[in-house]
């Protein structure tokens, strides 16, 4: 089974790839913007290419670069809803921003990262962060994650119309319990 790099977050952490056993785009190429799932959770990501067979066996015998899981592609739905994401994200970055700002603590923010589920914001600050900046970040996030999480959106991300959704494991096939299946667009059940 084929390995590519995928750049992923603001920093550009690198990860080596696995297409999972029924991801939908079974071919990938360079500069394509992907859907990962990750330690962290479901991520976008972007592929820098394919890992050449004896990049492979060194990855495997080392734990520096971990294997996370290519899903597909994204859809022209996943577009949309990154664009709504990036949105609330900078509004959480600003409003960190001027929290900060307004309390006098010294921790600078760089950026953030956003968990493509909407389950989290991972933010990245320059220097030591003191306790005010941790309660401010704390009260931002909060905010941030009620305004775009919610279970069923979640559910969707994961599972599309039902376990399996996408795939030909699908007991239903592609997108028979959902018309408006975020993945429908994207499947390749033949």
């Amino acid at each position: 089974m084929s390995h590519y790099y995928v750049r992923i977050g603001v920093l550009g952490d690198i990860f080596v790839g696995q297409p999972t056993a029924s991801a939908v785009t079974p071919d990938f190429s360079y500069g394509m913007r992907v859907i990962v799932r990750t330690a962290r959770g479901v991520e976008l990501g972007t592929l820098l290419g394919e890992a050449q067979q004896g990049a492979r066996r060194s990855l495997d015998a080392s734990e520096k670069m971990p294997i996370i899981r290519l899903i597909r592609q994204t859809t022209r739905e996943d577009e949309l809803l990154i664009r709504r994401l990036e949105r609330h994200k900078r509004e959480a970055v600003e409003a960190c921003r001027a929290a900060l700002a307004e309390s006098g603590s010294t921790a600078v923010l760089l950026d953030v990262d956003q968990v493509f589920d909407g389950g989290s914001l991972v933010m990245h600050f320059l220097g030591d962060v003191d306790e005010t900046a941790e309660a401010i970040t704390k009260e931002v996030t909060e905010r941030y994650e009620s305004i775009v999480r919610s279970r069923h959106f979640a559910k969707l991300l994961g599972e599309g119309c039902g376990p399996g959704c996408g795939t030909a494991e699908s007991e239903n096939g592609c997108g028979s319990g959902c018309a408006g299946c975020a993945v429908k667009a994207a499947c390749a059940v033949k």
